[in-house]
């Protein structure tokens, strides 16, 4: 069966009056978007997100070629284009961004939804790549949750594209700028211009680099330049050359497929190799001249890959939300089996899709005429952005949980204010007051610490003013509480945690301070793997050491339970139950401790003077197999390892009761 036959029996409606289809052309496509989803799937292919790279070039190429034979044949109008465009890309985007709304309902609290929300507006005024330029890098650790992030790329198309039919029209319209030589002499310019942009923007201006036009538009150029670009008989028309290239095309995209990652500066000089590589197979492969397909084109011309290349575009829209949705609801990373399920759930779809959504409307079995077309298009995009605007104002439609669920949401902002000290606010002792407000008071303790020490604040401050006492705080988020020790690979910040250290020291000293209690997330510090954990317990034992030589009693307050997912989110969302979540909450076993990575280090803390302050006992739910995270309807953590407010007190405040005993100013 040849290709031509198979494609039609396939359901092939992608080909177009006056325009030759081009099976490898899907080929391509299907492997553009093997790339993505391999790529978001976590299944070998870190470079894998130049598969949109890919789809910029060929719908570079195949729509300027589109709206350039339409030129010459007289056929063209702006209508007729926009509606060609809307059958191609508004149905899919409508129906998938409305399921993905509909299915954020619910399973999202407000917050994400209201962001969902804003994403889904964005996208339905093809604005989606501005609203991710300004709230989200798309290689960031919170991206993969963002059901909607992929839509960046059809925005940057459809902006391309609303330049580009006006640009052709008009010069084909004058006289002196109708040849394919003026054309391609400008989109040229056009081609350097932003591709030098990009360049600068990947160095100066990362994001906006990887997410707006100027910095993008080069890729839909080089597309465009194929078109324009006259083959050359005498080499197109010797095989070994055309095979060469071809080869030489599918290699400079599969090999950034495989080894460009995250950390690759993207786009600029790095999209060149696989943008270069598409260009050279569309080239290599022209058939005007009766020329056999390379050995590359007739692979990707392949039956299986062709069908992939088919519904690529539905692939695309539905594989992420899946996969976003799996992050989002998991209380552990999913698995590998879990992120293949999705793919298989995705291509199922994507098929359904492909024959039930994009193929009526393409084949005008549904709004058959331009003006039923138009209209739907108005109404369509009209709904999603009515939807995405509603979530906006609502706040994100709170009113869908229960009033429980609501206040374990809003636990996400029920944090200690963020008391992130300087050395020169220590200095001159400008430092957190706690307790009772009374300048004749001299402070008879000092909290040093961490973020977890800024969360313990509350339950410490509601403390001394039970007591009737002040104190003092010197918090610094990623700073441990530790003396010429430091958690940084930057010798800058390594300088700067070690003096800021001293500082607080020297402070304690000079006010002889009689108690000082140190809270940090330990674990972090001392586990294998952070920068100089070798002298952790040393740089730690010393520092109580040198704290108890000044006369100053030290208290070390372990760590509370971390957990592997964020607690507010969870415990707002009805779709898991309580044995479920309690089954995915830290067990003691599991707990990176001070006493788990050395279990003398305790004993020698208290040898030194030291006094030691266990949380974790009272985390224990009532059969000792679980840390709780929530207690009489409040949830004890903003995120997954840092106190509320109202937590620390509830948890804190009764330890502190039992087991400090400060020692008052002399």
């Amino acid at each position: 069966m040849n290709s031509l036959t198979t494609l039609t029996k396939l359901g092939q409606w992608e080909m177009i009056d006056r325009f030759r289809y081009r099976p490898e052309i899907d080929g391509l496509r299907a492997v553009a978007v093997l790339a993505v989803m391999l790529f978001h799937g976590g299944f070998g292919c870190p470079g894998g997100y130049v598969g949109v790279d890919v789809f910029f070039v060929i719908s570079g190429f195949l729509i300027t070629s589109l709206i350039w034979k339409d030129l010459e044949s007289g056929s063209f109008t702006f209508a007729h284009f926009w509606e060609r465009r809307a059958r191609r890309i508004v149905p899919a985007m409508v129906f998938v961004t409305l399921a993905t709304l509909v299915a954020g309902w619910f399973l999202m609290r407000p917050v994400d939804f209201k962001a969902l929300g804003e994403t889904s507006a964005s996208q339905a005024v093809f604005g989606a790549n501005i609203y991710y330029w300004n709230h989200s890098g798309y290689f960031s650790g919170d991206a993969r949750e963002k059901p909607l992030l992929h839509t960046w790329s059809l925005a940057v198309e459809e902006q391309f594209y609303f330049f580009v039919p006006f640009l052709l029209w008009a010069m084909y319209r004058a006289a002196r700028l109708r040849s394919r030589a003026a054309v391609l002499s400008l989109i040229s310019a056009a081609f350097v211009l932003s591709f030098a942009l990009s360049i600068y923007g990947v160095a100066h201006h990362p994001r906006a680099a990887f997410y707006l036009l100027p910095t993008r538009a080069w890729e839909l150029s080089l597309g465009s330049l194929v078109e324009f670009l006259p083959p050359d008989p005498s080499m197109l028309g010797r095989r070994i050359l055309r095979e060469f290239f071809s080869l030489a095309g599918l290699a400079l995209i599969l090999v950034p497929v495989l080894v460009y990652g995250a950390e690759t500066p993207f786009p600029g000089l790095a999209a060149l190799a696989p943008c270069l590589g598409v260009a050279l197979l569309i080239w290599a492969n022209d058939r005007a001249a009766g020329n056999a397909p390379t050995v590359a084109g007739a692979l990707l011309a392949t039956r299986s890959l062709v069908f992939i290349g088919l519904i690529s575009y539905s692939l695309y829209l539905w594989h992420f939300p899946l996969l976003a949705f799996s992050h989002y609801l998991a209380l552990e990373p999913i698995s590998p089996a879990q992120r293949a399920t999705m793919l298989v759930l995705a291509l199922a779809l994507s098929a359904l899709s492909w024959k039930y959504v994009e193929t009526p409307f393409r084949k005008r079995k549904l709004a058959a005429s331009r003006k039923s077309m138009f209209a739907f298009v108005a109404s369509g995009l009209a709904a999603v952005l009515v939807c995405g605007l509603l979530c906006m104002a609502t706040q994100g439609f709170p009113q869908r949980l229960s009033s429980q669920a609501r206040d374990f949401a809003a636990a996400e902002s029920d944090r200690a204010i963020n008391f992130e000290l300087t050395i020169e606010e220590i200095q001159p002792g400008k430092l957190i007051p706690l307790g009772v407000s009374d300048s004749t008071l001299r402070p008879t303790v000092m909290v040093w610490g961490d973020s977890h020490g800024m969360a313990a604040l509350p339950a410490v401050d509601a403390y001394l003013n039970e007591k009737g006492l002040a104190g003092l705080a010197a918090t610094r988020a990623s700073a441990a509480p530790v003396l010429d020790w430091y958690w940084s690979a930057d010798p800058a910040s390594k300088q700067h945690f070690i003096t800021y250290n001293d500082a607080v020291f020297r402070y304690i000293q000079s006010e002889r301070i009689p108690n000082v209690i140190l809270i940090a997330r330990w674990g972090r510090y001392a586990r294998k793997g952070g920068h100089n954990p070798g002298d952790f317990y040393p740089s730690l034992l010393a520092t109580v050491q040198r704290l108890t030589a000044i006369g100053s009693r030290p208290w070390i307050m372990l760590d509370v339970p971390i957990h592997s997912f964020n607690i507010p989110r969870v415990l707002s969302n009805p779709a898991y139950s309580d044995a479920y979540i309690a089954s995915h909450c830290a067990q003691p076993a599991a707990q990176n401790e001070l006493e788990k990575n050395d279990p003398e280090i305790l004993a020698e803390l208290e040898a030194a003077g030291g006094r030691i302050l266990d949380p974790k006992p009272r985390f224990l739910d009532p059969t000792g197999q679980y840390y709780i995270i929530q207690a009489n309807g409040i949830a004890l953590y903003w995120d997954d390892n840092h106190l509320t407010t109202k937590g620390a007190k509830l948890m804190l405040v009764p330890l502190f009761h039992d087991s400090l005993m400060l020692d008052r100013p002399g």
